[in-house]
């Protein structure tokens, strides 16, 4: 079994003993054990403000080595609670592993991990906790696997040792129908299939890094959502799907609009796959011949700007202040169609909300709406598609 602890589970010692207790019990029922850690909550926010007073932002290989550091400190920590607990363990960083990534610095993806180690490790009942959220380059270098890296991490490594299941462990009870901050009366799900876990994960849904998603579903790993604080079952991610027509909504809370102005308007569909190849999903909200205007998640904006601006084929790319403020809304279903778009427009029109765009793909409707009317449509699609029961 592989089971990974997010930055909340081991914010404090007290907190990294408790996750010591936890495994010392997942022990004594399955022998192998590989355990995955984040860095303690709070502490790769700072080292990123610290790579940033030096001028140094994501996409820099320094930047990586720095703000990579904070999983160091929680393995090695996890490792001494084993050991207080009666256990053997060692820590374990990228490279000794090994977890071969590309050489994309701040976004890179797994392309292999050598499990070598860590089943040798295990046959001779030595626990192997592992930093997430890193890798090492082709040249060597230390690379980080963006936000939430540390579960993509936990399902390459559940694939290369060929654990039973993956278990992510945070501070959330599992997999809800919508973010529960946005929507107290969300439901938890007891199943969700990849392909739908996937279009919540890419779509504003926080609980998975959409990258670990993908991994899963391309190597088949069964994977556990649940809460290191709470004895709730949480949410199963596999083949098997939530078994709803609508499973749950995906939520952008903010939007930002990017201008680009491509040399050749024949390149916009490349550009928007570059940004789709780094997990930056965007809506066409306006074109002519000379500019297109995008909407992306607000907090992806100054990256994909960044990535823009580094394409021969582009003489423009920058922010542009919106008229007003507006969010997205992916209903997610495994058996999307237009009809169930259709039906879903209809009824915001009738309660005169109706989206500035919509969108359809064979997972989920996509629809741009106000800002200020997030809450009051969160509600009503929830009622409406049945969500609530």
């Amino acid at each position: 079994m592989v089971q990974k602890f997010g930055g909340t589970s081991v914010a404090t010692l007290d907190r990294i003993k408790n996750v010591a207790a936890l495994v010392s019990q997942t022990k004594k029922t399955h022998p192998n054990v590989v355990v995955i850690v984040s860095a303690m909550a709070g502490v790769t926010n700072k080292f990123v403000q610290y790579a940033n007073g030096m001028n140094t932002y994501e996409g820099n290989p320094e930047y990586d080595s720095v703000v990579s550091s904070g999983e160091l400190v929680t393995a090695g920590l996890m490792a001494m609670a084993l050991g207080n607990a009666g256990l053997q363990a060692r820590s374990y960083s990228s490279w000794q592993v090994p977890i071969f990534t590309d050489h994309r610095f701040g976004r890179a993806v797994i392309q292999n991990v050598e499990p070598s180690h860590l089943l040798a490790d295990m046959e001779n009942g030595i626990i192997p906790v592992v930093c997430g959220f890193q890798g090492i380059s082709p040249a060597n270098r230390v690379t980080t696997l963006g936000r939430g890296g540390s579960d993509l991490t936990a399902v390459a490594v559940a694939a290369a040792v060929n654990a039973d299941i993956c278990e992510i462990y945070s501070d959330v009870d599992g997999i809800y129908t919508v973010d529960p901050n946005l929507y107290p009366e969300s439901k938890l799900l007891e199943y969700i299939g990849y392909q739908e876990m996937l279009e919540m994960a890419s779509n504003g849904a926080k609980v998975m890094q959409e990258q670990s998603v993908a991994y899963a579903l391309e190597k088949n790993v069964k994977i556990r959502v649940a809460s290191s604080f709470t004895l709730c079952p949480g949410t199963i991610i596999s083949e098997r799907n939530s078994g709803r027509k609508v499973c749950g909504l995906a939520v952008v809370p903010r939007l930002a609009q990017i201008k680009i102005s491509p040399k050749n308007p024949s390149d916009l569909p490349k550009l928007i796959a570059l940004l789709a190849e780094n997990f930056i999903y965007s809506d066409v909200i306006g074109q002519n011949s000379k500019k297109t205007s995008l909407m992306v998640d607000k907090k992806k904006a100054l990256l994909a700007i960044n990535l823009l601006k580094q394409c021969d084929g582009v003489t423009c790319a920058k922010q542009e202040i919106a008229q007003q403020s507006m969010a997205k809304i992916n209903v997610v279903a495994a058996n999307n169609s237009e009809e169930i778009t259709k039906d879903l427009v209809k009824e915001l029109e009738k309660h005169k909300m109706k989206p500035f765009r919509y969108s359809t793909n064979a997972c989920s409707t996509s629809l741009i709406i106000a800002g200020d009317k997030l809450a009051e449509t969160i509600a009503l699609l929830h009622k409406y598609c049945e969500l609530d029961k």
